[in-house]
């Protein structure tokens, strides 16, 4: 009899509206390599409400992906987005054990979540003693519409990988974030009343397509989000006007490099100035929340993922604008990678794949 179990590797699928990102993670010891990974653009339509439009489609894309990426193993994490998911933190009698817990959950998310819990999907994880009474514990409260969990668990299974974990966005770059916090600038000592270093709060901001969402992480937490309707699709249409050129156009364009004289400063520029004001917009909600009012916190930096955050220059505009230390996430900065895979490639696509690199992560849980 074995003693000591490999654990099955879970790679990391993250379906965005854009592409299918796909990474497969190793670990000995503390070090992390990354075995495989590979990226696979979705066509226009493939996506509707952030799920996938058909299945079947999607599937045959998720299988380019993981034949493409050299991965072996097929047991998969998907995460759902984190605007289709309610969070909240309730209060439950201290003496509640897990399977009390079960029993009641359904019940106290009726009081909560607008659906009807036939359709919905609820998860729980008891956080701990509640401050408000010594008698209760306080158990947060996960739910989202099943549409975002079976499409995305139907191409999977019709890709034929074996679906693991259905996560959020938001905890896959929890997991991503606690590999770039050393590499944080520490936090400014004359801060708001900050009771220590780590106080200093982080600006989390995931650039896709069509979305940024702003996570303020304390620690390796998310305390607040923020969605916005402004993503790197917006630079397209912007080439597609300059220039008259198609949708498809002016996206392989972008791609190629293959652009006038006059697309810097005409057009490119700007909307860097415009993706940082976004950015600085998406503060400002924060910092007219009970949190930043209540004067315990302040964002000493910022760091950019997903696909907007590989605009050339893009750190330098949002920290000039917004006054406030920027970088460009790097998850893989400390890994090592297998001889399959492209060096080059995965620097450059780095933040393309925290959230993918998020999912992987769970491996190790």
């Amino acid at each position: 009899m074995a003693l000591f179990k490999r654990k099955e590797p879970i790679l990391g699928i993250d379906i965005s509206p854009s592409a299918v990102k796909l990474i497969e993670l190793s670990r000995s010891g503390t070090r992390f390599r990354v075995e495989a990974f590979a990226i696979e653009p979705l066509g226009e339509g493939m996506m509707e409400d952030r799920n996938p439009a058909d299945t079947d489609e999607m599937a045959e894309v998720i299988k380019r992906v993981w034949r493409s990426s050299g991965a072996k193993a097929r047991h998969a994490a998907v995460a759902v987005p984190t605007s289709g998911v309610i969070t909240r933190t309730i209060p439950m009698p201290a003496e509640f054990k897990q399977s009390d817990i079960e029993v009641n959950i359904p019940i106290e998310a009726s009081q909560y979540i607008p659906s009807p819990v036939e359709e919905i999907y609820l998860d729980f994880e008891v956080k701990g003693p509640s401050a408000a009474s010594a008698d209760m514990q306080d158990v947060m409260l996960v739910a989202t519409r099943k549409e975002n969990v079976d499409t995305r668990d139907s191409a999977l299974k019709s890709a034929g990988l074996v679906p693991a974990i259905v996560d959020v966005e938001a905890y896959a770059l929890e997991n991503v974030f606690r590999l770039l916090m050393d590499g944080l600038p520490k936090p400014s000592p004359g801060g708001l009343n900050l009771s220590k270093a780590r106080d200093g709060l982080t600006a989390l901001v995931d650039i896709g397509a069509t979305m940024t969402n702003l996570y303020i992480m304390q620690e390796d937490r998310v305390i607040f989000t923020r969605e916005q309707s402004f993503g790197a699709d917006h630079l397209t249409v912007r080439v597609a006007e300059a220039y008259g050129l198609t949708r498809e156009q002016a996206e392989q364009a972008k791609r190629t490099g293959q652009l006038a004289e006059d697309f810097g400063p005409m057009v490119l520029e700007p909307f860097k100035q415009m993706l940082a004001e976004q950015i600085g917009h998406g503060l400002q909600f924060f910092y007219s929340s009970d949190l930043f009012v209540s004067g315990r916190y302040t964002v000493e930096s910022i760091v950019l993922v997903g696909g907007g955050a590989m605009i050339m220059g893009l750190d330098r505009i949002v920290a000039d604008v917004l006054g406030i230390t920027t970088l460009v996430a790097n998850p893989f900065k400390n890994m090592g990678s297998a001889a399959r895979v492209n060096s080059a490639s995965l620097l450059r696509d780095a933040p393309l794949l925290a959230v993918a690199c998020g999912l992987a992560l769970r491996s190790f849980d």
